[in-house]
């Protein structure tokens, strides 16, 4: 547990502590800010100064190239060779260019014989226009050079007819020696971007020679995405300030347009470090006066919870101790005149009073302990305020107590009398339960036998269920059979009817041969003797036809007669199918009420053994009522013995 003192120096320390940093990285943020906002503003006004400057020098050498063209000797006819290069040489010496040339309308060179078509700058000065090209391999030298530009006039007026081309070669360096110089710290650099992105001017001419193209690089690279964003607003022709990051380094760069080229920029970066060390020296003298002053704090605010926290602590020590029960350590004097004086005069209060009332309280409780209810106080006036509720509660308490004594007094006499009473009841009970319990022996054998009876009825039942079931079976398949029967006869019959007709038909086929044949005997008889042959096989055939009429006639008798004794067949089939079918649903219903009478049985049994369960347990209650009722005996006269005890216990003490 934190002391007063420890959270007062905190308190105060955390507070102070506070304050400063707040002020301190308030100050800090805006050492920073003003740096970086009088640092972009710097860069960014010596970028656009570098960006005239190249533009002024630029704008010379395309002044040089112009005047050039229009010297009147570079496109006449009749001049030499040797003379037109005596100007151009004269002209490059003057103003300290490295060298010159001059291209025919054809773009092959009058001095060294290249061809120089293809160059940009040459076709830009074959349209009447002075350029300047970006850094090429020179054609002649083999090195990376800028080339300026100008057409040749004819006779050397300015808009007449293009002659041809002339241009000069600075310094190779002269860009990269600019952007060299110009230096805003000690690690900061410069550098060209044409409007592709590509490096046109560095201190370090590597990145010139290798085409260094930063945008082209982030695409690959994701570290260099910050510069390639700084740059593309670079080639669209913007001026400005950025910061990036690269190589574990953070930069600054400021960029300007160079007017008067085919969109060159000119940038300058310099790392963050080379201009925040001011900003981290106030830092750093921030933090030092923010521990010295802490430090100061530190000791007043030491001193100022001793001189508080010191009399609280003995204070708390000494009630402490009174919580422990010591009341005979004195509190230590202070004399310091302010609250923690008045504290001290009051723990000294608090202990005396404690003293009184506990030691008044302990003689009041030991005269209670030895029997004597009617002890009181003997230092009332140390009772005051709220503690003289404890003076009451005492009294209460001993009344209490003597007034609890004397109805324990009566109760007893009470509960002497009520378990004699219980005790004979007990006795009474008991002798009830042993009659029940036999009783209910007897009622339990009879049910149980009644139980077998029923037991023996239901597996009966059971039997005549399956023998009725078989029964119905059987008589549901003689009931199939005859139903069979009654389509075999109606078979027979219908087939009797088919031959009937079968037997009409050659009834009537010898009906016709009959006539067949006497009409050949007519004819046997106008042939004459010619015809015998025929009337004899005429006789036979009519003699056949009669046998096949008789025939016909004999078995259609019978066949009539074997109708009628299918019909009576088939009479008497239907009546047997009849009483076939009353015998299945008298079957069923008797396998129906046998299903309930065994449905029944064993419903009683169920029923029965339900009721032999609750003898059962009536049984077992009537036992522990019996059991309970000799222990209740027992206990009544145990509880008679503890009333006489306890009176003579009450007796003992001495009430009011």
């Amino acid at each position: 547990m934190k002391s007063i003192r420890m959270k007062i120096v905190a308190c105060m320390l955390i507070a102070i502590l506070t304050s400063l940093v707040i002020v301190g990285g308030i100050s800090a943020w805006l050492n920073y800010t003003s740096t970086i906002d009088t640092l972009g503003q710097t860069m960014t006004e010596m970028a656009d100064t570098a960006a005239e400057r190249i533009e002024e020098e630029l704008n010379a050498y395309k002044n040089i190239a112009y005047v050039t063209g229009c010297i009147p000797t570079l496109s006449d006819r009749t001049a030499t060779v040797e003379e037109k290069r005596a100007v151009v040489e004269n002209q490059a010496l003057s103003h300290g260019l490295q060298r010159g040339n001059i291209i025919g309308l054809d773009g092959i060179s009058i001095l060294d014989g290249k061809d120089y078509s293809d160059r940009a700058y040459v076709k830009s000065a074959m349209k009447g226009e002075t350029a300047v090209s970006e850094p090429l391999v020179s054609k002649i030298t083999g090195q990376l050079s800028i080339m300026v530009s100008a057409p040749i006039w004819e006779g050397g007026v300015p808009g007449k007819k293009v002659a041809g081309v002339v241009y000069f070669v600075p310094n190779e360096t002269f860009l990269n020696d600019i952007v060299a110089s110009l230096q805003v710290s000690p690690n900061g650099s410069a550098y060209i971007l044409n409007n592709a992105g590509y490096t046109i001017a560095h201190k370090n001419m590597d990145n010139v020679k290798n085409r260094e193209n930063t945008q082209e690089d982030a695409k690959t690279d994701k570290k260099l995405k910050d510069l390639a964003d700084l740059e593309v607003r670079m080639t669209l022709g913007e001026s400005g300030f950025g910061r990036y990051e690269y190589g574990g380094s953070r930069k600054f760069l400021a960029f300007s347009p160079i007017e008067g080229t085919e969109g060159w920029s000119l940038a300058i970066n310099a790392p963050t470090k080379d201009f925040t060390q001011s900003t981290v020296n106030g830092i750093i003298i921030t933090i030092i006066l923010m521990v010295v002053f802490l430090a100061i704090s530190s000791y007043m605010a030491y001193r100022l919870a001793r001189q508080i926290g010191e009399p609280v602590k003995d204070c708390a020590q000494r009630l402490r101790l009174l919580a422990e029960g010591d009341l005979d350590t004195p509190v230590h004097e202070i004399h310091t005149g302010d609250e923690t004086q008045i504290l001290a005069d009051s723990a000294r209060t608090l202990v005396r009073g404690f003293r009184l009332m506990i030691q008044d309280m302990d003689e009041m409780l030991a005269e209670m302990s030895r029997g004597n209810l009617t002890a009181d106080s003997k230092c009332e006036e140390a009772y005051v305020g709220g503690y003289r509720g404890l003076l009451d509660s005492a009294r209460k308490l001993s009344a209490q107590l003597s007034d609890t004594l004397r109805q324990i007094n009566q109760s007893a006499d009470q509960v002497s009398a009520g378990a004699e009473q219980v005790s004979a009841g007990a006795q009474a009970l008991s002798q009830g339960a042993t009659e029940q319990a036999s009783a209910i022996e007897e009622l339990a054998a009879t049910i149980n036998d009644i139980s077998g009876k029923i037991i023996a009825t239901a597996d009966r039942a059971g039997d005549v269920h399956s023998q009725s079931s078989e029964t119905g079976r059987e008589v549901e398949q003689c009931n199939e059979q005859m139903l069979e029967l009654v389509n075999a006869v109606r078979d027979i019959g219908e087939s009797s009817s088919q031959i009937g007709k079968i037997i009409k038909t050659i009834e009537d086929i010898a009906f016709q041969t009959n006539i067949l044949a006497l009409n050949a005997a007519v004819e046997a008889a106008r042939a004459g003797t010619a015809g015998k042959g025929f009337a004899v096989v005429a006789d036979e055939v009519r003699n056949l036809a009669s046998k096949s009429a008789e025939a016909s006639k004999s078995t259609s008798v019978l066949i009539e007669g074997s109708a009628r004794s299918v019909e009576k067949g088939m009479k008497i089939a239907d009546e047997t199918a009849a009483s076939l079918q009353k015998a299945v649903i008298s079957t069923e219903n008797t396998v129906k009420a046998v299903d309930k009478i065994t449905e029944a049985t064993a419903e009683q049994s169920q029923a029965v053994s339900q009721v032999t369960q609750g003898v059962d347990q009536i049984s077992s209650v009537v036992q522990t009522n019996s059991a309970t009722a000799e222990e209740s005996a027992a206990a009544s006269e145990e509880l008679s013995g503890q009333a006489v005890i306890l009176k003579e216990l009450v007796g003992q003490f001495k009430t009011r």
